[in-house]
């Protein structure tokens, strides 16, 4: 599957999760852009102080709630962290304590 395919059935799959028009490939993509600057610039602290802040910028407090309790969170975690992984931002060492977390 082509990476631009991937970013796109991401966004497709979160949207239809949370009902309306939360997030886009290209809002994704730059989502990723953004954390191979910060991951460049300020390291794996600023990192995770990025992604921790994130996905208030894309979701209320009770739509996240919400994510976190459906069958599909694990699946969506697990594509954003290979396409993490894909794009350079985060090591394969790195996933596995992340996946552990989810």
């Amino acid at each position: 599957m082509s990476r631009e395919r991937e970013y796109q059935e991401i966004a497709d799959s979160i949207n239809q999760l949370v009902g309306r028009q939360a997030v886009s490939s290209k809002k994704i993509k730059n989502v990723v852009k953004e954390a191979k600057y910060i991951r460049k610039t300020e390291g794996t602290a600023g990192l995770l102080r990025f992604a921790t802040a994130l996905p208030y910028q894309f979701f209320t407090p009770q739509e996240l709630e919400y994510i976190q309790t459906t069958p599909q969170y694990r699946e969506l975690s697990a594509r954003l962290i290979d396409l993490l992984i894909a794009e350079g931002v985060i090591s394969s060492f790195e996933a596995m304590f992340l996946r552990r977390q989810v």
